[in-house]
């Protein structure tokens, strides 16, 4: 069983790295914070703040970004933390001065959070984004941020009877990537 999941994770490990090497214009990491609004019966209130750090990929034929990477901050008043990833369409993208560029889209987020290993969570939703880069040294650079709206739909997946609930979240995401 111990060689299954080797071989499991070194099967992953090289289709994400060549994934990256054929596909991939940009690669890099971005750091984000996550206010989520809980929507439920009794009305709505802030609820989460989380943290997540992501490696990104930026693709090169089509205007798409992915990225994977680890949340962890409070969420219904537990801290809660595991894995967090995302996928986006850029729409729109426009150069506004020289290496300065506007840009907005939309894709989806997905969540999954524990508090002890024992419960689970989903969150997932649609992602609305907008935001801005500078590209330096020869455009091989790029710093950015980005501001995203997300409506989505959060359920324990440990508690059979548990009811799920719409969040609002607000991710604020400020990167850097590297062009190849």
């Amino acid at each position: 069983m111990q060689n299954s999941k080797k071989s499991l994770f070194l099967i992953v490990f090289l289709i994400i790295v060549f994934h990256a090497k054929i596909f991939a214009t940009a690669s890099g990491v971005q750091i984000s914070g996550n206010p989520g609004l809980l929507i439920n019966e009794e009305g709505t209130k802030l609820e989460n703040f989380t943290g997540r750090i992501t490696g990104t990929i930026r693709l090169n034929r089509i205007p798409v970004a992915t990225g994977f990477g680890l949340e962890a901050g409070k969420e219904d008043s537990d801290f809660a933390y595991g894995f967090y990833g995302f996928a986006d369409y850029y729409a729109i993208d426009l150069q506004l001065k020289n290496t300065w560029n506007f840009y907005s889209g939309f894709g989806a987020e997905a969540s999954f959070l524990t508090t002890d290993f024992k419960n689970w969570g989903i969150t997932a939703g649609a992602r609305f984004f907008a935001g801005m880069n500078w590209l330096f040294w020869d455009n091989f650079m790029e710093l950015y941020i980005q501001q995203n709206v997300v409506p989505g739909y959060a359920k324990n997946l440990s508690d059979s009877d548990s009811k799920g609930v719409f969040i609002l979240s607000l991710p604020f995401d400020a990167g850097i990537r590297f062009h190849f």
